[in-house]
């Protein structure tokens, strides 16, 4: 039986909220580890940056003002984890998964992320807590 393509297939990655990706930076390569580029998101109002380091990816969230989702997730909570994101082959059809099992969303539909992805936010108020973001790689 072939797998439902609103089913997640693997964990993409965790989300960091950081103050500063420079100064986080020094942190984890420190640990040896290598951290990509930094790519702007303007409609999120975020810098990212990804660490790859066996089969797990980290995006450090730096937040370009003061009135972002990841601005306020720091005056709130500090630095720290922000979120999980679960890989889908098929956003639309996750979300509408989600809408039926009456999970509510942050977005209704798709838009832009990092590295040319697809993604959406599902509400922690019907994750357990937990800020859950699908992701639909364009390249597969």
């Amino acid at each position: 039986m072939t797998r439902p393509a609103w089913l997640p297939d693997r964990v993409d990655h965790l989300g960091v909220a950081v103050r500063s990706i420079a100064v986080a930076r020094d942190f984890y390569e420190m640990l040896g580890l290598t951290v990509g580029p930094v790519e702007t998101l303007p409609d999120d109002g975020v810098s990212a940056a990804f660490i790859v380091t066996g089969g797990t990816r980290l995006e450090l969230l730096e937040p370009l003002g003061s009135d972002g989702p990841i601005a306020r997730f720091l005056a709130r909570k500090g630095e720290g984890i922000h979120h999980i994101a679960f890989d889908v082959r098929d956003i639309a059809a996750a979300l509408d998964a989600a809408r039926r099992a009456g999970v509510a969303l942050i977005d209704a539909t798709p838009r832009r992320g990092a590295h040319n992805t697809r993604i959406a936010f599902l509400h922690p108020k019907d994750t357990n807590g937990v800020l859950i973001e699908l992701v639909e790689s364009r390249i597969r």
